[in-house]
């Protein structure tokens, strides 16, 4: 899949030398997680979903205008995702899980004047996580490396603004929570990334 991808952007970059419809940028913005698991117990310890916490994400923007209306658009990403987690014993302690993802969006395009609706895959490269508590939880996101996308966007000029969501086609998917040295897998019926965004072109 990667490798199609990679393939696919070669021809993105190679057609868009010769027509000069190559459109170059940066963007950066918020997100938040709607995260939802099932509470688990793990020794002692019962863990559950905590409140939303924002996060950050920064990209070099690609878009190859098709049409005055139609347009293709790839981007190089990297987020910072932040969750938070309930763990209950003798109190209840919340967990700050933070991800750092390397991600690769593409997306087809449609504009009407400034109004833009897009849609597409997105690709995750590497990703790695980290848990402000390592000795009481950690966890491993086993989302995969392909999801999907969606959003619309507003174009004024050489600045873009984006709201748009991520997430995983599957209905359910595993985590591995780790505490005191034990690992359980967790379902994961929910991991929705969704937020905002504002970028400008060179």
């Amino acid at each position: 899949m990667k490798h199609l991808f990679f393939l696919l952007l070669a021809l993105v970059l190679s057609g868009a030398a010769s027509a000069q419809r190559l459109m170059v940028g940066v963007r950066g913005g918020v997100s938040f997680a709607d995260y939802s698991f099932v509470p688990t117990r793990i020794g002692d310890t019962r863990f559950s979903p905590g409140s939303v916490r924002a996060g950050y994400n920064v990209g070099f923007v690609l878009r190859l205008n098709l049409s005055k209306h139609l347009h293709l658009q790839s981007e190089l990403d990297y987020a910072f995702v932040n969750y938070n987690v309930l763990a209950e014993n003798s109190g209840s302690r919340r967990i700050t899980l933070r991800t750092e993802r390397f991600e690769i969006p593409v997306q087809l395009g449609f504009q009407f004047g400034v109004l833009r609706l897009f849609g597409g895959a997105q690709f995750r490269v590497t990703g790695s996580e980290r848990s402000s508590v390592p000795q009481v939880l950690k966890v491993r996101f086993n989302n995969g490396d392909v999801g999907v996308m969606g959003g619309l966007g507003f174009n004024v000029r050489k600045f873009f603004i984006d709201f748009r969501i991520s997430g995983y086609p599957r209905s359910r998917v595993w985590h591995n929570f780790t505490s005191d040295g034990v690992t359980q897998r967790v379902k994961v019926p929910r991991d929705i990334v969704y937020g905002g965004s504002l970028g400008f072109f060179f």
